[in-house]
C-alpha cells in the first residue's frame, strides 16, 4: 500500500515541480520515513493491545496526529537543506497540507490496521471453534462405538450360554469364531473410516458366529459390486442392522432366515441393503440401542447426506442406507 501511495506521490511531485530528480529524492525520503513511522504505530497498537473502541479511536487520532506533525517537521527540514520549495504554496501553508494530508493518511492506515487484526482474530475464533465441534464429534463417534461393541459382545455372550448345555461343540466353535472377530475389532480400533469390503469382512466373522448357534436355519447371502466394496464408510456401521435382522427375524421365530446384503453405487450415492425374510414385529415401536447408534452416527458421519429406511415388503424386512459422498471426521 505505501508503495503504490509512493508512485502516486511520485508523479504528482514530478508534476508539479517540473523535476524528475526533486520527485524522487523526495519521495524516497518521505514515503521511507511514512513508512517507518507505521511500523511504529503498529508497535504501539500491539503493546497497547486495545479493541476497538472509543479508547482506542481516540489513540488512533491523536497518534495519527503526532506522526504527521513529526513527518511534515522532517519534509519541512529536508525542504530547507535542498532548497526544493513548492512553487506553488508557502512555506507554511506546505507544511499544514502536508500535515492534513499525512493525518488522513495515518488515520486510515490505524483504522486499517485494527479491522484487519479485527478480522483475523475472528478468523482463528472461528477456526478454533470449528476444531472443537469437530473434536467433540470425533469424541462423540468414539463413544458412540465404544457403545456398540459391548452391545455386540453381551449379545454374543448370551448366545453362547444359551448353546452350552445343549450344544457344547457348537459353543465351543462359537468362542473361536468370536475370538476371530474381537481380534478384527481391536485390529481396527483406531480406525474410524474404512473400506466397505473391511466391513463386509467384519459381518462375514460376525455371521460365522451366528451360523454357528443357529445352524441350517440361518441362511446368508453377500452381494456387493467391486466399486461399492472401495467405497469408505464408518467402520461397523452394518452391525446393529445385521444384529437387528437376527434379533427379529430368528430369535422371536422358529421358522429359517435367509439374511442378504446387497451394496451398489449410483453417481455419488452408496446404497446398502440389509435384508431377511420374515415380518417387522409392531408390538414396539422403540428402536434399541443399535438402531439409535446408527441413526446418530449417520447424522455425524453423513450431515444431511444420509437416509435410511426400515420396510416390510413381499415377505421380507428391508433394512436401506443411501450414503452420499465421503463420510465427515476420517
Amino acid at each position: 500500500a505505501w508503495l503504490a501511495l509512493a508512485v502516486v506521490f511520485f508523479v504528482v511531485r514530478w508534476i508539479l515541480h517540473q523535476d524528475l530528480l526533486h520527485a524522487f529524492y523526495f519521495t524516497v525520503a518521505g514515503e521511507s520515513s511514512a513508512f517507518l513511522l507505521t511500523l511504529l504505530l503498529r508497535a504501539v497498537y500491539r503493546r497497547v493491545g486495545l479493541r476497538f473502541d472509543i479508547r482506542a479511536a481516540v489513540l488512533i487520532v491523536v497518534l495519527s496526529l503526532i506522526a504527521s506533525v513529526m513527518l511534515a517537521g522532517f519534509a519541512h527540514a529536508l525542504t530547507t537543506a535542498t532548497g526544493w520549495y513548492n512553487p506553488h504554496f508557502t512555506p507554511l501553508e506546505d507544511s499544514v497540507l502536508r500535515v492534513l494530508l499525512m493525518w488522513a493518511t495515518f488515520l486510515g492506515w490505524s483504522f486499517g490496521y485494527f479491522w484487519l487484526r479485527a478480522e483475523s482474530a475472528l478468523r482463528n475464533k472461528t477456526l478454533v471453534a470449528e476444531e472443537a465441534v469437530r473434536e467433540a464429534h470425533r469424541m462423540e463417534l468414539q463413544m458412540l462405538r465404544a457403545q456398540l461393541d459391548p452391545h455386540f459382545l453381551f449379545n454374543s455372550l448370551n448366545g453362547i450360554a444359551t448353546e452350552i448345555p445343549a450344544h457344547p461343540e457348537a459353543a465351543t466353535e462359537m468362542v473361536r469364531e468370536l475370538s476371530d472377530y474381537l481380534r478384527y475389532s481391536l485390529d481396527h480400533r483406531k480406525r474410524a473410516i474404512g473400506p466397505l469390503s473391511d466391513e463386509l469382512e467384519a459381518m462375514k466373522a460376525y455371521l460365522e458366529i451366528e451360523k454357528a448357534r443357529f445352524g441350517e436355519r440361518l441362511t446368508v447371502s453377500i452381494d456387493a459390486t467391486t466399486e461399492a466394496r472401495c467405497r469408505n464408510v464408518p467402520s461397523f456401521l452394518l452391525q446393529p442392522l445385521v444384529e437387528n435382522a437376527i434379533k427379529h427375524g430368528l430369535l422371536r421365530s422358529r421358522n429359517p432366515m435367509e439374511l442378504r446384503i446387497a451394496a451398489s453405487v449410483s453417481g455419488d450415492s452408496l446404497d446398502i441393503e440389509v435384508s431377511n425374510s420374515g415380518a417387522l414385529h409392531q408390538g414396539s415401536s422403540k428402536e434399541g440401542i443399535g438402531l439409535d447408534t446408527l441413526r446418530r452416527r449417520l447424522e455425524l458421519n453423513y450431515p444431511r447426506r444420509h437416509g435410511f429406511h426400515l420396510d416390510a415388503r413381499n415377505g421380507r424386512v428391508e433394512a436401506t442406507l443411501h450414503l452420499r459422498g465421503e463420510p465427515c471426521f476420517a
